[in-house]
């Protein structure tokens, strides 16, 4: 039986590129490297990330987006300080009325989403809760009162 998804490996154009947004930026943790690979966690698993060098031979993406699960919205906030501070590539924040989310892209183009769940008991009266995406201002306002992760974590 399945349990979950224990790892993602992303193909990128340089690794210490890479390795500065998703080490310096996003606040993953190094676990290891080999010629080539670098591997990362957020603490859930021996590795959560796993990425490698492709150079010029970097193929095109085959998939929409990967989402990093955070601990809670002042986390979130936390972390979105962190990643504007930095200068990264932010997209709009959005509630997707299951999770609070935004968007940013990395260094080769990989959009990576953090996010945290919403309890279902204030997913609302929506037929479909899955079919509807707002604005989310509150993260904006919750993250210009911060100036580092300070205690943010992702995972659970």
């Amino acid at each position: 039986m399945l349990h979950g998804i224990n790892h993602i490996a992303l193909p990128v154009r340089n690794l210490d590129v890479s390795d500065r947004f998703y080490r310096g930026i996003l606040g993953l943790r190094a676990v290891g490297e080999r010629p080539g690979m670098k591997f990362y966690t957020a603490g859930l698993h021996h590795h959560d990330l796993a990425l490698m060098e492709t150079g010029a031979l970097f193929p095109v993406s085959g998939f929409s987006h990967f989402c990093l699960d955070v601990e809670d919205e002042q986390s979130l906030a936390a972390i979105y300080a962190c990643c504007r501070a930095a200068g990264a590539r932010i997209l709009e924040p959005v509630d997707h009325t299951v999770m609070r989310a935004f968007h940013l892209v990395d260094p080769d183009g990989h959009i990576v989403e953090l996010g945290v769940d919403v309890p279902q008991s204030e997913w609302g009266p929506w037929p479909n809760p899955f079919g509807r995406d707002v604005a989310y201002p509150r993260l904006l306002s919750l993250a210009d009162g911060r100036k580092s992760f300070g205690s943010a974590r992702m995972g659970k």
